[in-house]
Order: C-alpha cells, then sequence, then structure tokens
C-alpha cells in the first residue's frame, strides 16, 4: 500500500511538473513574435547527418560521420529575454574514409550530450554555449539570425558593438536533403578567423543545410536534415 501511495505521489509530481513547463511554454509563446521564422515550442526537434573531416593536408585525413538531434527541452520569459533550452545530443562517430597516416582513431569523436541556449532579445536571436549568463550578451553570444531574414539581409555574428558584418543572405530559392525539397528557403553566406559558414534556412523549419569550412589546414563539416518535429 505505502508503494502504491508512493508511486502515486510520484506520478502525480511528474504530471504537475509537466503541466508547470507547457505552462511557461504557452506564456512565452505568446509573446514570441517569430515562430513563423523559427518555432521554438518545447518538444519541437532536428535531426541532422553530420559528416566532419579534418586532417594535415589533402593526403593525410579522414572523414567521419554521426547524427546530431538539437531538441527543445524548455523555453520560458527570463527577465527582458524569451530562452529556449536547446539538448543537443550526438552519435558515436563513425569513420568514412581515411588517407595516408591521419591517426582516425584518436580522432573519432564519442557520444556526447550538451546544452546550448537561443535568446530573443529584440528582433536578434543569439546563441549561448556552456552557460547561460544573460548578463553578458556582448561577449558570450553569437548572433545567429536577426529577423525578419529577408534577401539582402546583412548582420555580424558577434553581438559586440561595431563588430563587422560577416553573415549575409545571398540569394533564395529551395533546396533538397534527405528528409525532402523545402522551398522559400535563404541561402546565408558567413565568414570569420579563416572559415566559412554556409547555410539553407527555412522559415517555419529552421536551419535544413549546413556547411562550415576551413580554409587552409583542413577541417569542417556538413549537416543535413534527415527528420524533424515541430508543432
Amino acid at each position: 500500500m505505502r508503494k502504491r501511495l508512493l508511486l502515486l505521489i510520484l506520478v502525480l509530481f511528474i504530471v504537475l511538473a509537466a503541466c508547470e513547463i507547457q505552462k511557461k511554454d504557452n506564456n512565452a509563446q505568446n509573446i514570441y513574435p517569430y515562430s513563423q521564422e523559427l518555432p521554438l515550442r518545447v518538444g519541437n526537434s532536428w535531426t541532422y547527418k553530420v559528416t566532419r573531416y579534418e586532417g594535415f593536408n589533402s593526403d593525410d585525413m579522414m572523414t567521419a560521420s554521426s547524427t546530431m538531434t538539437d531538441s527543445v527541452t524548455y523555453f520560458e520569459t527570463n527577465g527582458d529575454f524569451l530562452v529556449a533550452t536547446i539538448q543537443s545530443v550526438r552519435s558515436a562517430e563513425v569513420l568514412v574514409e581515411l588517407l595516408g597516416n591521419y591517426p582516425a582513431t584518436n580522432s573519432l569523436q564519442p557520444a556526447s550530450t550538451t546544452t546550448y541556449w537561443l535568446i530573443v532579445d529584440g528582433n536578434h536571436l543569439l546563441r549561448q554555449d556552456d552557460k547561460l549568463n544573460l548578463s553578458d550578451l556582448q561577449s558570450q553570444v553569437l548572433v545567429e539570425y536577426v529577423f525578419p531574414i529577408n534577401l539582402d539581409s546583412l548582420w555580424s555574428m558577434s553581438n559586440a558593438k561595431d563588430a563587422p558584418l560577416n553573415q549575409k543572405v545571398t540569394k533564395a530559392g529551395s533546396i533538397t536533403v534527405p528528409t525532402g525539397t523545402f522551398t522559400g528557403c535563404f541561402y546565408i553566406e558567413g565568414y570569420t578567423g579563416g572559415m566559412t559558414f554556409d547555410e539553407w534556412f527555412c522559415p517555419g523549419i529552421g536551419v535544413v543545410w549546413y556547411n562550415s569550412e576551413h580554409h587552409g589546414t583542413p577541417f569542417g563539416n556538413r549537416q543535413e536534415l534527415v527528420s524533424y518535429v515541430v508543432k
């Protein structure tokens, strides 16, 4: 009888906690103006096939693959901001190709689970890794997007004052990835520190294709959307 009572209390606690999370999510959603651009409701998720390469040169390098699923686990108002907590789960890498003598055994990445935050600050969507710190939104964040996204939109990856403009929407069109063909999307080009960052962003879905590349010692990765849940 006591065990049943404890189980009932535990179930009731879980249900109440879930209801509280849903209530906070709904409250935040009611004042989130960019759901048609990037939906951030709790339970939304995006799964990508990730292909990563690195090497010493074009003759000594490796290519590996994994899957990555990013899920919205929490969405709430926090002071003057809206904050989405994203859990990123990545599978262990599998070797795809090995050239020359690159030490692939020591380079393959294990399975991991990390957390990052997307912060809505006015019409800026900021990303913060490692830990949430809303007191420092200058040096500790990246600017993911400035809404609304249109052809020829231009912004800086850095949120620091007077940072150089290095993100630009260069074309609009359609993109085909493993999960299907998406139309009405925007191709965004970015660059910083010898790296280029290119992606197809589709309003109402999010990122469906992404590629980063270092121009020098070879390393980079490509991500393609293979499945998603958007409520």
